[in-house]
């Protein structure tokens, strides 16, 4: 006899479809999901659905990137285990030129998806320098904290982790929302991974520091060769009004003396009339008086 089908879980099947929306249609769609089920009779679903947490925008960023950087937060999580057991090697005397190559390529790991993180737009806006440093700190949780990881390889985060750990994860899924339970490492692990974790969060502000004094220095260049442009088409406009101005003024002696010249013909065509009626008039007087001489 075949087995029976997993039964419907349609609070997990809303939350997979609702975690993957555009953030700011989240709370609409919860609510029409929840008004949906409750028409259906199923009204503990539908109260759980209802309660389902929007995601803050560096959660809903690392969910989507779930989605959509699959082969990137795949590499994150493969480079979190790498770190875990560089720690464990260099507790255990083996060096401590593995655990610096993992925990750059850990590194390496988060920038590359916070770096596709910025052609996102929760709630309709390019996520802000404070949105994309909340996904960061939450990024190398996630590379090392199994819970953490477990929410982000589903995509359902909900609120941010913070450099105390604090983090949240959405109710009602498999593996449950539970509080990260600590794992049971040697002081000299903790130690070791604290070390690690306090020089990683050096270099990367000193990395931060580093790109924003570049980003700095070109705005600043870029200014100065916006105000130069400026100045130099200013420049140019105050001569082409020169240029016009005095184009204006020949304009108008040129009509002016155009409009004398007018005037000057007129009276030269009166004179030739007169000229031409008065010889005509001589001509006849002379023709009269030789007729009379013959």
């Amino acid at each position: 006899m075949p087995p029976s089908p997993r039964s419907r879980d349609p609070v997990n099947e809303a939350a997979g479809r609702l975690y993957g929306l555009p953030l700011e249609e989240f709370v609409r769609e919860r609510d029409a999901t929840a008004r949906e089920l409750r028409k259906a009779k199923d009204r503990e679903a539908a109260d759980a659905v209802a309660k389902l947490p929007k995601p803050s925008q560096s959660s809903w960023a690392a969910n989507t990137l779930a989605r959509e950087q699959r082969k990137l937060v795949k590499a994150l999580l493969k480079a979190g285990d790498n770190l875990r057991a560089a720690q464990e090697g260099a507790v255990a005397g083996k060096g401590a030129g593995a655990l610096r190559e993992a925990a750059a390529a850990e590194r390496e790991a988060v920038d590359a998806l916070v770096e596709a993180a910025k052609e996102l737009k929760p709630a309709g806006r390019k996520p802000t320098a404070q949105t994309l440093e909340r996904l960061r700190t939450t990024l190398h949780a996630a590379a090392t904290d199994d819970d953490v990881r477990a929410a982000l390889d589903a995509g359902r985060l909900v609120e941010d982790v913070t450099g105390g750990g604090a983090w949240g994860l959405m109710d009602g899924w498999d593996p449950p929302a539970v509080t990260p339970r600590p794992r049971k490492t040697s002081r000299k692990a903790t130690s070791a991974g604290a070390e690690s974790e306090e020089k990683a969060a050096r270099e990367r502000a000193e990395k931060d520091a580093a790109e924003q004094a570049e980003r700095r220095q070109q705005l600043e260049a870029e200014l100065r060769e916006a105000r130069a442009e400026r100045r130099s088409r200013e420049r140019e406009l105050d001569r082409a009004e020169k240029t016009v101005e005095r184009a204006a003024k020949r304009l108008e002696t040129a009509l002016a003396a155009a409009e004398d010249a007018r005037e000057q013909a007129e009276e030269a065509k009166s004179d030739l009339d007169s000229a031409r009626t008065a010889a005509e008039e001589a001509r006849d007087h002379a023709a009269r008086l030789e007729e009379q001489l013959d």
